[in-house]
Order: structure tokens, then sequence, then C-alpha cells
């Protein structure tokens, strides 16, 4: 058998390969029938390579995802679920994919990302898979990319979000505006002002902006919903599971 030495573990079958853990967590690999592969063999044999380029591919995403997942995180901490961290990974292979130029094993998310459709696939990430966008906010939002700004006409808090079982008093809403970089792993971010509505509050029309982010490489746009207590003159905001932060637009 041979030993998988790479930044990520892998379980499961691959063709005729089968990926585990043993006892002492270490990622091991072998052929099915067989008691194991040495690690001459798993670098040597072809068969293996479809394995090695996946790995590698990986490795690759899982680090640009990484530096995708910063981007807006001072909302991303507070609305997130578990599968957060593996679906970005996810989303960066899919983007990965429309790299037709490099052979596989040798594609980059920053060729995937020339392709405008590529670029679409950032609409509607969620932060939270339990609390999606269209789960929380049940009225039109409309963006303007031009002057860097969200509305939402007449917003009634009380009819149009579906509010968290868990008890809570106030709404939490805001947008970031980012510029990411990704050829050099840097982005620049804007944060608008929170606005904080009660419950109970009257329909209002919401305003929100922010500064133009510097650079002019992948644009996003995240809108945050979160929720909280009102105890006394203490504001309490509930815990991540229940908060949404979704990608809205891209360019």
């Amino acid at each position: 058998m041979a030993k998988v030495i790479a930044p990520f573990k892998i379980v499961g079958t691959l063709d005729n390969l089968t990926f585990y853990l043993d006892q002492e967590k270490n990622n091991l690999v072998k052929t099915k029938g067989k008691s194991g592969i040495t690690s001459k063999q798993f670098h040597e044999n072809p068969i293996f390579t479809k394995a090695k380029n996946h790995g590698k591919e990986f490795g690759k995403c899982s680090k640009k995802s990484q530096n995708f997942r910063a981007i807006a995180f001072r909302y991303n901490k507070r609305a997130k679920d578990g599968s957060y961290a593996g679906r970005a990974n996810k989303l960066m292979l899919e983007i990965m994919n429309e790299d037709t130029i490099n052979e596989h094993g040798y594609r980059t998310v920053e060729e995937g990302l020339k392709s405008e459709e590529a670029r679409t696939y950032f609409i509607g990430f969620e932060g939270n898979k339990t609390r999606t966008l269209p789960k929380v906010l049940k009225t039109k939002w409309i963006w303007n990319d031009q002057l860097n700004q969200l509305t939402i006409n007449k917003f009634n808090p009380k009819k149009h979000i579906i509010w968290p079982e868990t008890e809570c008093d106030n709404i939490h809403v805001a947008i970031a505006s980012a510029n990411w970089n990704f050829l050099e792993n840097k982005f620049t971010t804007e944060y608008s002002e929170e606005i904080i509505l009660n419950k109970e509050e009257k329909p209002t029309n919401i305003l929100l902006e922010t500064k133009q982010p510097e650079g002019n490489d992948l644009k996003l746009v995240f809108l945050f919903i979160g929720f909280s207590i009102q105890e006394r003159k203490k504001v309490k905001e509930l815990p991540r599971i229940n908060n949404t932060v979704s990608i809205i637009w891209s360019k």
C-alpha cells in the first residue's frame, strides 16, 4: 500500500483504488482486491495518475478557497454552517473545470475565471446552507452597481422575513462590496453601515451603500441578515446558524 501525502484527506474509491484512514489517521491507498501497493507503485504506475492529478487540483482549490472565504470574513464568521468550507472548495473546483487550456492535473482557478460564465457561479453562494437567502427574505431587493447601493422598498420586518424559531427581537441588515484580485490572492472589501430594526417596526425603505472597492478584477457583493435578542439596553446576537450571508452579484 502507499501513503497519501497531501494537505487534505482522501477517503473513498476512485476507479479501482481505495483511499482510507488507518487507526493512526494515516491516509493510505490500496487497489481493490489486493492487500495494498508500495509507495513506488503509487508514484510510478500510470493507473494512479488520475488520483494524483485530482489530488493536486483539489489542493490548489483548497488554498484558493481559503483566500475566497476571507473576503467577507466579518459576515462569514457570523453566518455559516458546518459545510461552508467544503462548499467553497467545491465552488473552486467547478470554476477550475472551466479551464479548457491546461491538462487535467495542471488546471487552475485563475484560468477558469477567464470564462464569463464561471464568474456567475458565485451568485447565490451561501455562508449558511440551512438559512439561505430565499428561505429568509420574502421581498424584492434592488442592487445598483453604479452607485454601490442596495434598496428594499417598503420593508416590513414582520411580514418580509422568515424569522428563526429561536426567540428574537431584531433584524440586522448590511452589505459588503469587494474586489478580489484572484491572481495575487488579494482583496479589498468595503462594508456598509448595519441597520437594526425591531420585528414590530412599521414598513420602511432600506438603503445600504458602500464605497467602491479599489481594483477592477472580480467584483462581489454580499448581503448579510442577522438576528438578535434585546436584553434591556444590550443587543445579543443569535448564534451564526440562524443568520444569513449570500453573494447577490458578481462581475
